[in-house]
């Protein structure tokens, strides 16, 4: 059965704004005086920033990662061949949805591609944050999703667990490899979108 409601995570799966956000931990790890041994990158993939700073910084870490990320993230792109996949998908009876936990600035990196998308909610709209399947269960109720024709899109395994917890499809996209083994049990892993087809 084709898909027809995608609800995509914006950052490190629409947008490729991983590295920026990782310079500007690596900054702000540096001037509070915070040292990390272990692979940066998984750990942020794996959990999440904010999971970071609760157990290596504090507060005041987070803020000033937050307003650094923000002013170093200059040159925002979404990642090669999504905009062709978003229209396909259109162009077949689907639609789109963003469930992000960056806040309103979303919007502003969409640009063009935001009439793309039925709904956008982003940390602003305050709803649980993943993998609490809150929103997901705001879009599904609000739009009438069918769910076995609705899929969550993410990067890590916070958005594949509150899809799996929301009773929908999963895709995780890990072009890092970082979860080769599906040890998450998405019901599909993309790790280019240059190869994504819509049939499943």
């Amino acid at each position: 059965m084709t898909l027809k409601n995608y609800i995509w995570d914006f950052d490190g799966t629409l947008f490729d704004t991983y590295p920026v956000m990782l310079r500007a931990l690596k900054q702000v790890m540096i001037k509070h005086d915070i040292h990390y041994d272990g692979d940066l990158a998984y750990f942020i993939k794996k959990y999440s920033i904010r999971e970071f700073a609760k157990q290596y910084g504090t507060d005041a870490l987070l803020d000033d990662y937050h307003q650094l990320e923000t002013t170093l993230q200059t040159q925002v792109a979404c990642y090669p061949g999504i905009p062709a996949i978003l229209k396909q998908i259109i162009d077949t009876g689907g639609q789109h949805f963003i469930l992000s936990h960056r806040d309103d600035k979303t919007y502003d990196y969409l640009g063009e591609l935001s009439p793309l998308f039925t709904e956008i909610i982003t940390s602003d709209n305050h709803f649980a944050r993943k993998p609490d399947p809150e929103s997901l269960i705001y879009l599904i109720d609000k739009y009438q999703l069918k769910l076995d024709q609705t899929v969550m899109v993410g990067d890590r395994p916070l958005d594949i667990l509150a899809g799996q917890n929301a009773g929908i499809k999963t895709i995780l996209f890990d072009e890092a490899g970082f979860f080769q083994a599906n040890e998450l049990n998405a019901d599909d892993t993309v790790t280019t979108w240059e190869n994504f087809k819509n049939e499943y």
